[in-house]
């Protein structure tokens, strides 16, 4: 009886070790896509980060 939970305790160790290792994984692909623009389509039609964060800064700048 000892030794099966012993043995279950064991198995879930390594599902839980394969999980995280499953799990950073996809977060490191995730961050790769995020960083090369491949996580979301992009429209050539939007301004470009820049230009976004230049507004961003003049309207705030504008409210102080």
């Amino acid at each position: 009886m000892l030794d099966e939970q012993f043995e279950a305790i064991e198995r879930n160790e390594r599902e839980i070790d394969a999980a995280l290792k499953r799990s950073e994984a996809l977060r490191q692909a995730i961050l790769k896509k995020a960083f090369t623009g491949q996580l979301v389509p992009q429209v050539p039609a939007d301004e470009p980060a820049s230009t976004l964060l230049a507004r961003l800064r003049a309207e705030v700048a504008m409210k102080n």
